[in-house]
Formats: structure tokens, C-alpha cells, sequence
């Protein structure tokens, strides 16, 4: 099968890469598109609009027939793919963190999830804490101040390294579980040892992706 994956930054290829690749995924199963101005748009608005999902849904038609699923790596543009669906085409789409969250709800104890975008926010916290879910069972989303601006500068160590100290805090505050809502922040899970990394997504979507599509 073939996975297109949309990515808003180019640095999460590798990422998606090296996790179908811990998968035993085929080369070549995964195809990146990578549009950088879909998350830049959306940032100068707080979140995406209609106009801006109108868009994208727009282009995931145009996807749909060339892939067998397309994958929506970007948190901030993933609650498109909620309920999205081209008739006469078997080609699903999903979000990433929707892997993540539901690993989230599935743990005991408290959980943290961390965002690096503040566009980010408003769909994660909807996506994690949904209505449906007991208000006790909530996980905590919260943003690593400043994060998202050395990313953006191109201080990837020191992003890494800001999203450690988050995690660190987080669970030196009480935290049983911490998630990295967005791809861009899983690099940092190897800045910790195997017994205490994050949890993220990539290879957990990429293994839903695989094993339904």
C-alpha cells in the first residue's frame, strides 16, 4: 500500500521514515507531501477557518484517487480528516494525533500532553478532552512557551531540548503519562532513555494506517 502523508514541515520526513521503517514497512509505502503555507495560514488566523478547511478538503479530493490512505501529520489542519470521506474513492483519511489520544485515553493515572504551536491548542484540547469522555479522565494540554518560535528560528536543540524540560517538569509534577501532541516533537523522545520516553505518534498512526487500510 501506499501512504501519502502531509506534512506542514519538511523536518518530520524523517521522522515518518524511520518509524515505518521500525515497523518493517516497505521503502516506497510512503509518499510526503510536505506544504509548509497550510500551517502558516492557519497560525496568522489562531486556527484554521472555513475558508482554510474548504481548501484542504479541496486538495484531499485531489489526492484521494493516486493513495491507498493519506495520513495528516500536522495537528493543526487534523480535524479535517474528522469525518471526511470522497465517494467513489476507498482512500481514508486520518489525523495523526487521533492514534495518540486514543493511546492516551486508554492509560491509567494522569496524563499530560504537550503542544509546541498555540494554533494547535484548540484542536488538540477538542481531540484529547472530547465531551464524550469524563471529566476526570481529561488529560492536561498545555504549551511549552517559546517552543514553537525556536523551531520556527531553526534551533532544533534547543526545541528538543525545551520539549524535555516539559516533559521532565511534567512529570516531576505528577504526571503518570506525557504525550507530544504534534510530530515536529518527537526527535525529543531520544533524549530520554527507553523506560521513560513520551509518548508520540508517528509510529503509532503509521501501524492504525497499515493494519485498517
Amino acid at each position: 500500500m501506499t501512504i501519502a502523508c502531509l506534512h506542514t514541515a519538511a523536518s518530520n520526513i524523517a521522522i515518518f521514515d524511520d518509524a515505518a521503517h521500525s515497523l518493517g514497512m516497505s521503502n516506497g509505502a510512503l509518499s510526503h507531501i510536505v506544504m509548509p503555507h497550510l500551517l502558516a495560514e492557519a497560525e496568522l488566523t489562531g486556527g484554521m477557518t472555513a475558508s482554510q478547511q474548504q481548501k484542504l478538503e479541496q486538495l484531499l479530493r485531489s489526492l484521494t484517487p493516486w493513495f491507498d490512505a493519506i495520513l495528516i501529520t500536522c495537528s493543526t489542519l487534523g480535524p479535517v480528516a474528522d469525518g471526511f470521506c470522497v465517494e467513489g474513492h476507498d482512500c481514508p483519511v486520518y489525523r495523526t494525533d487521533r492514534m495518540l489520544a486514543d493511546e492516551v485515553h486508554r492509560l491509567p493515572g494522569k496524563s499530560l500532553v504537550l503542544c509546541a504551536a498555540e494554533s494547535t491548542l484548540a484542536a488538540t484540547r477538542a481531540l484529547f478532552c472530547p465531551a464524550t469522555l469524563a471529566v476526570e479522565q481529561h488529560p492536561v494540554v498545555q504549551l511549552i512557551p517559546g517552543a514553537w518560535a525556536a523551531f520556527k528560528a531553526g534551533h532544533q536543540d534547543a526545541y528538543l531540548q525545551m520539549i524535555a524540560q516539559a516533559v521532565a517538569d511534567g512529570k516531576q509534577q505528577g504526571a503518570d503519562h506525557v504525550a507530544l501532541a504534534q510530530v515536529s516533537m518527537a526527535a525529543a523522545s531520544r533524549l530520554f532513555s527507553a523506560g521513560s520516553q513520551p509518548l508520540t505518534s508517528p509510529q503509532l498512526a503509521l501501524k492504525v494506517v497499515r493494519d485498517f487500510s
